[in-house]
């Protein structure tokens, strides 16, 4: 994609363990055009966050990410956490996932919010305020110039989250990463914060990277989906053919086992056998072989390739065959 503004290529995360070297995430490759909101889905363990993590350089101080990570033409994987320090908060953004525990306590919210801009625009603390109020209140904050004056612990979880994404937000960023900010919230609040990123998305044509593991956030929000197992890609695909068509027999596992409106009340949701795959050396074959029940002889021994099979559709199975 030439006119990607994020392309990620080879990307691999190890940690450093006692017990060995673990593989999260496996040569991973994949591009974010301006303003496309790309989901990355996947059960607990697949990789998903230390994605974010590395992109951010954030990983802990065992990880270590190899590969390409190009953000607006610049290697993130190769900078110095000062030159970091000049891109995150500044021109890409991530949202935590607890929104419990990802403000400080100690500090008023309108503070907290400001702080970004003196630091990273360097506006006063009176226009930064200004700004903190103004973005408060676009998130849907009911009495923003009130709240902007109390603490964390005064907020409900849906209004903190709300805060976390009107921070991220704040500074205009071209990139922001969201890292499941929907998981601890109720389905109502959960639409809520939805709604607010694909209008913010929208407005000021921010390219959003949403992790998830709930297939119905990705339906609502995204214009494309990786699907992620064993730290290796699945299949990527627009999300209207991933949710219509999809090829991967994972892929078509996760759909199968989300609730359906029109499913007779006495189905029995289906389900994937098995146990997601833990950490460890990468193994040869397909990561999901263990579980599949269509796999065969090549799938335990033989990676599949990633291959195209339509309009940016790829998936990695040796039961497509070879493209067209």
């Amino acid at each position: 994609m030439t006119d990607s503004l994020l392309s990620v290529r080879d990307l691999s995360v190890t940690f450093r363990l006692p017990e060995g070297e673990v593989t999260a995430v496996d040569r991973l490759g994949f591009d974010v055009a301006p303003g496309e909101v790309l989901g990355i889905v996947g059960e607990s363990g697949s990789g998903k966050s230390q994605i974010l993590f590395s992109l951010m350089g954030l990983l802990a101080p065992n990880g270590r990410a190899s590969g390409q990570a190009l953000f607006a033409g610049q290697d993130l994987l190769a900078m110095t956490d000062t030159e970091l320090d000049r891109v995150r908060g500044v021109s890409m953004a991530m949202i935590f996932q607890d929104p419990m525990t990802s403000l400080n306590p100690y500090k008023r919210v309108g503070d907290q919010l400001a702080e970004g801009l003196v630091v990273h625009k360097g506006l006063s603390w009176r226009a930064a305020r200004a700004e903190a109020v103004r973005m408060l209140d676009r998130v849907r904050i009911p009495d923003a110039a009130s709240r902007a004056r109390r603490y964390p612990h005064e907020f409900s979880g849906g209004m903190r989250q709300r805060v976390m994404i009107a921070m991220a937000l704040l500074v205009n960023p071209r990139l922001l990463l969201a890292d499941e900010p929907t998981t601890a919230l109720d389905v109502t609040i959960q639409s809520q914060i939805i709604d607010i990123l694909a209008e913010l998305a929208r407005d000021m044509g921010t390219s959003i990277v949403f992790v998830t593991h709930d297939l119905g956030v990705v339906a609502r929000l995204c214009d494309r989906v990786i699907v992620l197992y064993g730290g290796r890609i699945m299949e990527e695909a627009p999300a209207d053919i991933l949710f219509n068509a999809p090829r991967h027999p994972y892929a078509k596992g996760l759909l199968d086992t989300t609730p359906r409106i029109a499913a007779p009340l006495t189905r029995r949701l289906d389900i994937i056998p098995g146990t997601p795959r833990s950490g460890g050396a990468m193994l040869p074959g397909c990561p999901f072989a263990p579980r599949c029940a269509s796999r065969i002889a090549a799938c335990e021994a033989v990676q599949p390739p990633l291959i195209g099979i339509g309009p940016a559709h790829r998936t990695a199975c040796h039961l497509i065959g070879e493209a067209p």
